[in-house]
Order: C-alpha cells, then sequence, then structure tokens
C-alpha cells in the first residue's frame, strides 16, 4: 500500500510539491511560535533559575518580580532565625538611569546582590566572560549583558558612566542575560544598588534561603509563610510564578500560540485539498480497486499512507527551516527554545493534521460505488 500511496502522489509532482511545502510551513510556524513562547518564558525567570537557593521570600502580595515591594531588615532578620535556615542573602530589584555616551539615559533593571566573600553565593552573575566579577563588591560597581551593546553603546571593561547620578564602572560583561522586560539587566552590590534609590527606606525586594542539610524545604517554607506579611516560594514555584504572570499579563501565549494553529489550519487546508483533488483525479482507479474485491480498509489504507508521507516529508523540510529561523532570530536578540520534547510534539501534531486532512478523501472513497466507475 505503501508503493501505491507513492506512486500515486508522485504521479502529479507539481502538486506533490505544493503539499510537502504545506506541511512544512506549517511545521516551521509551529516549532518557531511555541519555541518564541517557551524561549521568553525562560527568559522571563532567568534570573530566578540561576539562583542556587532553596526558597525566595516576599512581600506577602506581591504579583511582579521585577517591580517587586520593598521590605526592611527585620523581616530578614526574622527569616534568618527560622529553624532549618542555614544561610540567607538580601536581593534588590530595581530600575534606574543609565548615562549613554550621547549624554541621555535609559532605563535600566538592576538587580542587588550580596557580594560579601564566601563559600558560594545564592545569586551571582553567569556567563560572564570579560572582566573580573569580583570587582563587583567596590562602590559603583556594575555589569551587563554583551547582548545590550546597541542600547547602551558601551562594549568594554572599564567605562566610567552614571547611574541615577551615582559614578559607576563597568567591571565585567556576561553573555545571554536578558530580561522579559527588554531593559538591560545590570547586577551591582547591594550598597551600589541602594545609591541609585537614595529614598529608599526598605532595602531589599527579596530573600534567597539556603536550607540546612537533611531538613525538608517544605518545612521551612512552612514556617517562613507563618511570618506576619512575608509569602515563601521555592525556586520552581516563584518560576513557574513568573512565567504565568508574563504569560498572562501580556498576552504573549494566546498571541504564539495563536499563530501556532493558524500554521496547523494552513497544513491541514493544503493537505486536505491536494489528497482530495487527488482522489477525484484517480477516482475510477479507486472504484476498480473496490470493483476487483479491495477491501474499504486497504483503499483507506492507501489514502492513510499518502497523508503520512506528507506529513513525514514536509516534518523532515519544516524542521530545518525552524533551525534556519532560530538561528535569524538569535541576531535580533529573540531565543527559540527548540526543545527535543517540542519536535517530538510537532512530529505528532503534523501527523495527526495530515491524518484527519484525509479524512473528506476516505470518506468520499467509502461511500463510492463501484459499479459506477464503468458507468458510461
Amino acid at each position: 500500500m505503501w508503493t501505491l500511496a507513492r506512486k500515486l502522489l508522485l504521479h502529479d509532482r507539481l502538486r506533490f510539491a505544493v503539499a510537502i511545502a504545506g506541511v512544512s510551513v506549517s511545521v516551521m510556524l509551529v516549532l518557531v511560535q511555541v519555541g518564541l513562547y517557551f524561549g521568553f518564558m525562560e527568559t522571563a525567570s532567568s534570573i530566578i533559575d540561576a539562583s542556587t537557593a532553596d526558597i525566595w521570600v516576599d512581600k506577602k502580595g506581591n504579583e511582579s518580580f521585577e517591580n517587586a515591594t520593598t521590605f526592611d531588615e527585620r523581616a530578614f532578620y526574622k527569616v534568618v532565625s527560622v529553624p532549618g535556615v542555614a544561610h540567607a542573602e538580601p536581593v534588590l530589584m530595581t530600575w534606574a538611569q543609565f548615562k549613554l555616551a550621547d549624554g541621555g539615559d535609559l532605563g535600566v533593571q538592576v538587580v542587588g546582590i550580596d557580594t560579601t566573600p564566601r563559600r558560594h553565593s545564592l545569586l551571582a552573575p553567569w556567563n560572564v566572560i570579560a572582566g573580573d566579577v569580583r570587582r563587583l563588591a567596590g562602590p559603583g560597581a556594575i555589569m551587563f549583558d554583551t547582548s545590550d551593546y546597541p542600547k547602551l553603546k558601551v562594549d568594554r571593561v572599564g567605562h566610567v558612566t552614571e547611574m541615577a547620578g551615582v559614578r559607576t564602572e563597568v567591571v565585567a560583561l556576561t553573555s545571554g542575560i536578558r530580561s522579559f522586560t527588554t531593559s538591560p539587566v545590570f547586577f551591582a552590590d547591594l550598597r551600589t544598588a541602594r545609591s541609585f534609590l537614595p529614598q529608599l527606606t526598605e532595602p531589599m525586594t527579596h530573600v534567597l534561603v539556603e536550607v540546612e542539610p537533611g531538613v525538608a524545604v517544605a518545612d521551612v517554607q512552612a514556617r517562613i509563610n507563618a511570618l506576619p506579611y512575608l509569602t515563601a516560594y521555592t525556586t520552581a514555584q516563584l518560576s513557574t510564578r513568573v512565567r504565568t504572570y508574563w504569560s498572562k499579563r501580556t498576552g504573549v501565549g494566546a498571541g504564539f500560540f495563536t499563530t501556532a494553529v493558524l500554521g496547523i489550519i494552513v497544513g491541514f487546508v493544503v493537505v486536505g485539498q491536494i489528497l482530495y483533488s487527488g482522489t477525484l483525479q484517480y477516482i475510477r482507479e479507486y472504484g476498480t480497486l473496490k470493483a476487483m474485491g479491495a477491501k474499504n480498509s486497504a483503499v483507506v489504507q492507501v489514502i492513510l499512507s499518502q497523508a503520512m508521507i506528507s506529513a513525514g516529508l514536509g516534518f523532515a523540510v519544516g524542521a530545518p527551516l525552524a533551525m534556519a529561523m532560530r538561528a535569524s532570530l538569535k541576531g535580533a536578540n529573540l531565543t527559540v527554545a527548540l526543545t527535543p520534547e517540542l519536535y517530538t510534539v510537532t512530529a505528532a501534531i503534523t501527523a495527526v493534521m495530515c491524518a484527519l486532512a484525509a479524512l473528506l478523501s476516505i470518506v468520499k472513497v467509502l461511500r463510492l460505488d463501484p459499479a459506477s466507475v464503468f458507468k458510461n
């Protein structure tokens, strides 16, 4: 049946090429759109995911990770005193104006971290490609990502400028650290970050907690949640919460998945039309097969085989197209997360799409009266 299906498809090579093109475009759209969505979500929670903390503590009622409400040091020391807490670090997420070389200002996101020398930090810049991250402990020291060169007009360590009127110096550079808000992400010591907002009376927005070995994270989380005005999340919980927040707040999820669905519809329509027109073209041959005693299941198998050949070749063409699109979008500072799981699910969706597209042809053949092909 596969041989017959292949010969029927290849008999009209132009129509076959159109079918493969339709499926490949559908596959590419699904992979790129869903991959972009996952890429955006990875960016939204990248700072959280990069931490080694077991628990993140926020002020109760916070919705936005980037614009979290601040709280004072008394709350921090209450967290430190909770049984089961081995170590805790304050974090300040804030915003400041970066002075550009042309005299203009650019709003940037500042992540203030504790740079006190220790065995390991629960949150530290990663993918450092230039400079010395240890210098971040110095006053006015800042670091940012190379992907923000075009916005900041700075491409070297040692550049001196101002942020919120405070003298700053670039001491290191990273690669691949971006914010979902598209604003450049700067790392600085807590004291430096606080100097950008001298009116700030409550000096932190998050507390990172490392749980003692052998102590259940859930137990420590429950004890922190019992403290007034504080809420504790595991790192995984906060990551999911932030992704959900941005997906719903911005409509990113609906937008990307709508485009992916439209891609599936395109493939469905193209494959359905090609298979149906091919069925009509060879309707006498199908009738002859049935008249010769071929069972309906055998005829259906021929049509489904054509659909699966279209799905397989379309996926084989569409997947590399998606990879090429990912490479081009990377130049535009966009991440397309193409995972093995996404490829597997897309391949299954493509097969189902083509099988459903073949239904109209199958119904046509099943209703065909073999005797009708010999009339006239």
